[in-house]
Parts: structure tokens; sequence; C-alpha cells
């Protein structure tokens, strides 16, 4: 086992909750949550009114039943420059796609909406809503596999579609745990912002 794999495995040893797993190489990191969750459409009202018991055996009945996986790819450097670039222009996007979003007051007008239930308000915020989906979906295409993390001399790229609340999404949008569809059961949810919380530790900064 390679220096770099061992201080890869202490790290995440302390940045995994209970009920995670992980696999570590010089290729790929791998982080498995060892019970599955579940994807489905709540309404707001029910997740105020109905106990997390409930919405989970709704969701186990009703829903799409999943693996929870998070990988990385993994590449090693040793020189920084060359991973900037890419970092560079990623950042360059995000910002964009967050300009776009305050120009046009999408906070303001939607609210608690999804962008593609406000899309369908009537009048500015609609109109708003559906200008930025526009625009985010011609900057989203540029976004490429971005090496987001540093762990000694191993850069990791979140790969995309992974078991991320969209909220959180490093690629703004997820085909596999859409903006549409709840994650259940809620304490995954808890679990994945505490992993990503952590991996701010390893953040690579310029």
């Amino acid at each position: 086992m390679s220096a770099n794999e061992r201080l890869a495995q202490r790290f995440l040893k302390r940045a995994l909750p209970l009920g995670w797993s992980f696999e570590v190489s010089e290729k790929e990191i791998l982080l498995n949550r060892k019970s599955p969750v579940y994807l489905l459409s709540v309404a707001p009202q029910d997740k105020l009114t109905q106990s997390k018991a409930k919405l989970l055996e709704r969701a186990k009945n009703e829903g799409a039943k999943k693996n929870c996986i998070i990988r990385f790819q993994v590449e090693r450097h040793d020189d920084k420059v060359l991973v900037l670039k890419k970092l560079r222009l990623y950042q360059g996007i995000k910002r964009s796609i967050a300009d776009t979003a305050h120009r046009l007051k999408i906070r303001q007008h939607c609210n608690s909406l999804t962008l593609a239930e406000c899309a369908q308000v009537p009048g500015e915020p609609g109109e708003a809503a559906q200008e930025f989906l526009v625009t985010q979906k011609i900057l989203i295409e540029k976004l490429e596999l971005t090496p987001l993390y540093r762990i000694g001399t191993l850069y990791l790229y979140p790969m995309k579609n992974q078991c991320v609340t969209p909220q959180r999404d490093w690629y703004v949008t997820n085909t596999e745990f859409p903006e549409a569809l709840s994650l259940f059961p809620l304490e995954a949810q808890d679990e994945i912002a505490t992993i990503l919380r952590n991996f701010e530790d390893i953040l690579l900064s310029e």
C-alpha cells in the first residue's frame, strides 16, 4: 500500500459516519452506504406532517430503491499547476451560474419551489425561471470532471450522478438523484451532508 493510500484511509476513517464503508486505490475511491436508500416524490407539507418512519415506509413501498455510492476518480500528479487549470474553469462556470441566478432573482421568485415548478408559475417568476434553466443547461454542459480534493499527491475528481442530494451536487444536476425526488431515510441526507462537510478539509485550493 502506497503512502497516498494510507493517507486516504486515515482521512476516510475520520470522515465517514457509521454505516458507511470505503475502498481506496490510486485510481479510485469509493464510498458506500451499507443500507440502501429510496427515492420518492413527496409534497412539502407531508414532510411537515408525517413522521420519519411513515415517510420511510412510503418510500420503501412506492419509491425507487438505490444503492448509495459516491465515487471519486483519482489521479496522481506532482505538478499542481496541471490540475489548477481544470479547477479554474470549473469555478468560473459555477460563478456564472450563480451570477445568472442572482441577476434573475431566482431565490426571491422561486422561494421553496423547484426550478421546474417555478418555471410553470405565471408572470415574472416563471419567465425568470425559464430563462435561468436555459442558461444553466448551456453552462452545465461545459462542466467537466474536476479535481476538487487532494490527499497527498492524489487528486480526487467527484464523478457525476452520485448519491448526493441536489443542493450539494458538484455538477448542479443529477440524473440518478434528481431535484424532484426526495431521498430516504432522512438520516441518509444528514450522513451525506456530514461526509461532504468533512471533505472540505481536503478541498484543493489555488
